[in-house]
């Protein structure tokens, strides 16, 4: 009986795809909540846990880490980056600069169709603000601003903006300190915005939106300062 040999690249495609999967389930445990930003990674555990060998775990994390989600340190292995002060300052900066520009171009292009989009996003946001603060309500809110941006009609920045929220949803911790009452603030921010959409005023749209990004950004700010005192404080009680 004769035996054909597999395709090469069919053997590499497999790996590449598998690869590609775990990544992606890693990012997923990740958005779920169920690895937090500052813990460890470990690769027997995620190969047992995700039914693979530890070969796509480590090409998986490794991609993470050159992507900026994990860090890696020799003899301390792989640990879930959390967003650091500067790194969000950053972001946030870019997505008023970019959503700025996103909402101008939405106006012109907007339908009613588009309309009835945005305010079932803004809706579904709302619905979440009376619960506990969780990544699923940053999701919601990406939902909303990634709609706008694609109401603009420019796929690259569209694009720019989606890794962008991935960063901050992915680094982010919604444990413990985050502000309850920013939750409803936001909501009321993005019926303001969907009126002056609705009305196609531009400047007030864009006035809204500056502000909006800005005071989501005070608040992650000031949550990150004081973790960031707790670490110190903890670290100094620890040396004496």
């Amino acid at each position: 009986m004769a035996y054909t040999l597999r395709n090469p690249k069919s053997r590499a495609r497999g790996s590449e795809n598998l690869s590609a999967r775990v990544y992606n389930q890693i990012k997923n445990l990740i958005l779920c909540n169920e690895v937090l930003p500052g813990q460890k990674l470990h690769h027997q555990e995620l190969s047992e846990r995700l039914g693979v060998s530890r070969t796509p775990v480590r090409e998986a994390l490794t991609r993470l880490v050159q992507e900026g989600y994990v860090s890696f340190l020799p003899n301390r292995g792989f640990t879930c980056k959390e967003i650091r002060l500067q790194e969000a300052e950053e972001l946030y900066d870019l997505r008023e600069a970019l959503e700025a520009f996103a909402v101008e171009k939405a106006i012109e292009n907007l339908t009613d169709d588009g309309l009835d989009d945005f305010v079932n996003k803004v809706d579904r946001y709302g619905e979440d603000v009376q619960k506990r603060f969780t990544k699923e309500r940053l999701v919601y809110d990406q939902d909303i601003h990634l709609g706008i941006a694609r109401l603009s009609g420019n796929a690259t920045l569209t694009k720019t903006l989606a890794q962008i929220f991935e960063r901050i949803i992915l680094k982010r911790r919604t444990d413990g300190l985050y502000d309850p009452a920013r939750g409803m603030t936001a909501h009321q921010e993005h019926l303001r915005l969907f009126e002056a959409m609705k009305q196609r005023d531009v400047q007030q749209a864009v006035t809204i939106i500056r502000s909006h990004i800005r005071a989501g950004k005070d608040n992650v700010l000031a949550d990150l300062k004081q973790r960031q005192e707790m670490r110190e404080l903890q670290s100094s009680e620890t040396v004496n």
